[in-house]
């Protein structure tokens, strides 16, 4: 059985697992910056932590769990990484370059139960959850990427983390929850909650569990259909949650946290791409603390899905904003490295071991 991580400890639990092997707390200041301001991989290499404490602490936790086993770059500066798990799965993180920024793209799950059409991941069905120093270690690495090369014109500004890599994020809540406090807390990654938002196929119980919470960071409920037939078609699992529901609870969530939800549309041509679906879209966003993404398809590699023309999307657009819908168009990045969710880990198990 592998031992838990000691990223998984929020702050606070540090001093407590230090203070716990007889260890001042003041010690508990100092692994916590070996772990979050200095990131190290190796327990030698706390240079000023005394080797009966890493020793102790070595026998309760592992201190790495992920080893990076492909980096592509796009041509548009797109970064994708697939990650090696202690267990030997995987799971992917992907860097977007923004406009004056990157986004960290990060998974919550060893592949997903949702099953969505449109998505690689729910190709394999879930594996496991993710443990909290797991999700963490994904945004170090990122981090440190950035550091060894930085991308042009981004400058030192924070990233923006958002969970949509693989996984549902809300049925692994507590340890999304946790990774993000140890993300937000000041003596962590010190992000800030504006710059992390949870991205959500909308399954009842987890929107609940989010509501129930302190968290104030940003949501994206992925609606799938513009009625209840459409979203069980195209998200069979998240559609036992029906439409009305899930836009209730994400409307609540948004007016808790004083922040606009965004309702995310992926465009699949000769499904989700017909005028009448935008306007049942716009009557269901009508008056809400709502905006609307629309995404075009990144295309899988088995799989005849397209993303329609793009005057296509542009219509679909055109009678959003007429309803007076604030609605935009999100480009898909990185289609020549496979960055859509499950992709690269797809062709991974696909050619086997060694391919």
């Amino acid at each position: 059985m592998l031992k838990p991580l000691l990223h998984s400890l929020v702050p606070e639990e540090l001093e407590d697992a230090v203070a716990a092997v007889g260890q001042p707390a003041w010690r508990g200041r100092q692994v916590r910056d070996w772990l979050h301001r200095h990131p190290v991989r190796d327990w030698a290499a706390m240079s000023n932590v005394p080797g009966p404490l890493r020793h102790a602490l070595a026998e309760k936790y592992d201190l790495w769990g992920l080893v990076p086993t492909e980096r592509q770059v796009s041509r548009d500066g797109t970064r994708k990484f697939l990650f090696t798990l202690r267990d030997g799965a995987t799971v992917e993180s992907v860097i977007i370059p923004m406009n004056d920024h990157t986004t960290f793209c990060i998974s919550s799950q060893v592949g997903c139960a949702m099953a969505c059409r449109f998505c690689a991941t729910a190709r394999g069905g879930l594996v496991r959850n993710l443990e909290p120093g797991e999700i963490v270690q994904q945004v170090l690495h990122l981090l440190a990427d950035l550091q060894d090369e930085p991308m042009a014109g981004m400058g030192d500004r924070q990233p923006n983390v958002v969970f949509m890599g693989m996984g549902e994020p809300l049925d692994n809540f507590p340890a999304v929850e946790r990774s993000i406090l140890i993300m937000q807390h000041e003596a962590g990654l010190g992000i800030s909650r504006r710059r992390i938002r949870i991205s959500t196929s909308g399954p009842e119980e987890g929107l609940e569990m989010l509501l129930g919470s302190d968290l104030q960071v940003g949501l994206t409920l992925s609606i799938g259909g513009s009625d209840d037939q459409e979203r069980r078609r195209i998200m069979p699992v998240p559609g036992r949650t029906t439409l009305a529901r899930a836009a209730d609870l994400a409307a609540e969530y948004a007016a808790r946290v004083r922040r606009r939800t965004t309702i995310a549309w992926v465009m699949i041509e000769g499904r989700t791409d017909e005028p009448e679906q935008a306007r049942r879209i716009a009557a269901l966003v009508a008056g809400r603390p709502f905006k609307v993404n629309l995404i075009p398809l990144n295309p899988l590699d088995d799989d005849k899905l397209a993303s329609p023309p793009f005057q296509k999307i542009l219509a679909f657009q055109s009678i959003l904003k007429d309803a007076g819908v604030d609605t935009f168009i999100r480009a898909s990045g990185g289609q020549d490295i496979a960055a859509a969710c499950g992709q690269l880990r797809r062709r991974r198990l696909t050619a086997g071991p060694g391919k």
